[in-house]
């Protein structure tokens, strides 16, 4: 384990000799030198990012800007930690394509459901203060849920639904789990329907509400299924940010800037993009056929820089950097730890890790994927990995075996060459094992 700050302590004041002075100012000098340096000091990182790409990872490099060169995507940013080294952190291809931006590591991403597993992190924390159990009734803190209805129908020409009482009460586990019947009702024309009719905002929010207002208004439509049936993606992390607010008695983005982006030194992570950082935040390109990308068409991307900034989806809303979402994987990786911050106990990362819900390769940890077995699919990272990725095309993973935090933030939607995500995930365990 390593610090990721350096902190030089002086000795009490007394007479300098000038010619110890000159070693030790010099010596500082070049200890600099090599610490900023990427291949400077294995496992040694600033608290601030820099590029950096070793030598043995340029082939990763070469493979992400074929995507540019092929004018499939404009650019992104990539990051590679493996066993205490920053081995790949670099911008490639450009972040505004008319005027031809470079992309950099200080470069924003809207990074939409990768939001999910942050929330998750910091509801285990209350866990660990004893303010809930995961089988507790979700209706024990929001009395709204208490008279939970299983949807049957809907009735296109009205937006109306016939809906059977559930035989058993949604608990916490099942929002970590998305396995309590909550739903997403933008893919399906008729489950949105019911979202428009009762108001109900799934994120990329830019109107005047707040997320108790929106959790109290969802508890009154049917779910899918009986709480626990099976995997449902949906709004299961929204309540459970409302639930941390309650449990905390704070605002979410409180909650989430005072006990885990200040002590993580995640400067850069917001809901709402302070006015001094909002040029930094990538434009979101679309993707088609036979021609280069062009700026999207979809209507709701200025959600981090404008509107009302009061809604705070615990499952879709915050923006950040590659370098930031970074510091909260090694906490992870770290079993809790970063900087000498403790945010988790090592029994409760291990807890938010484990199998919760059986789905097929990619179980369901407590807010995150679980890599439990492989099969014909031949995923490359390996058993044990966790992960999450985000509407606008940005993915992560953590692979404790390897000792290795891989993230690819695009900015694109619609898109339509997901494949860069394998690509990019094949290239990185190649040069892995190239390694050994």
């Amino acid at each position: 384990m390593f610090s990721d700050r350096l902190w030089l302590r002086l000795a009490p004041c007394k007479p300098i000799d000038m010619n110890s002075f000159s070693s030790v100012f010099f010596g500082l000098i070049l200890f600099t030198v090599l610490a900023c340096s990427p291949k400077g000091y294995k496992g040694m990182e600033s608290n601030t990012p820099a590029e950096s790409v070793a030598e043995s990872f340029r082939p990763l490099e070469r493979a992400l800007m074929g995507y540019v060169d092929q004018g499939k995507v404009p650019g992104g940013v990539a990051l590679v930690y493996h066993k205490g080294e920053m081995v790949f952190h670099k911008g490639f291809g450009f972040s505004h394509l008319e005027n031809q931006t470079s992309s950099s590591v200080y470069d924003i991403f809207r990074i939409a459901s990768m939001t999910k597993p942050v929330t998750a992190v910091a509801a285990m924390m209350l866990y660990e203060e004893g303010k809930f159990k995961l089988d507790d009734p979700v209706a024990r803190f929001i009395p709204e849920f208490k008279n939970l209805q299983v949807l049957e129908r809907v009735n296109r020409e009205d937006s109306s639904f016939v809906a059977r009482p559930a035989t058993q009460p949604m608990t916490v586990r099942q929002l970590f789990t998305h396995s309590s019947g909550l739903f997403y009702g933008y893919d399906d024309d008729t489950l949105s329907l019911l979202y428009a009719k009762a108001n109900i905002s799934e994120g990329f929010e830019e109107r005047d509400i707040s997320l108790e207002e929106n959790v109290k208004r969802l508890a009154t439509l049917p779910v899918m299924h009986e709480p626990g049936e099976r995997y449902t993606y949906g709004l299961s992390i929204d309540v459970l940010g409302r639930l941390v607010e309650i449990w905390s008695g704070m605002p979410l983005d409180a909650f989430f800037s005072e006990r885990l982006f200040k002590p993580l030194g995640m400067k850069d992570t917001y809901f709402y993009l302070p006015r001094e950082k909002a040029d930094r935040l990538v434009p979101v390109y679309q993707s088609s056929e036979n021609e280069p990308p062009t700026p999207t068409d979809y209507p709701l991307v200025n959600y981090p820089v404008q509107g009302a900034k009061t809604f705070f989806s615990g499952g879709a809303d915050l923006s950040s950097t590659a370098w930031d979402y970074f510091l909260f994987c090694k906490m992870m990786l770290q079993k809790g730890t970063l900087n000498g911050v403790r945010v988790l106990k090592p029994e409760t990362v291990g807890l938010i890790t484990s199998t919760h819900l059986e789905t097929g390769d990619n179980d369901m940890g407590l807010g995150f994927g679980l890599l439990s077995a492989k099969t014909e699919t031949d995923i490359a990272r390996s058993i044990g990995s966790y992960s999450w990725g985000g509407f606008f095309a940005t993915t992560f993973w953590i692979d404790p075996r390897e000792d290795l935090i891989a993230i690819l933030m695009l900015q694109m939607y619609p898109f339509t060459d997901w494949e860069i995500q394998k690509v990019f995930e094949d290239a990185v365990y190649d040069l892995v094992k190239k390694q050994k």
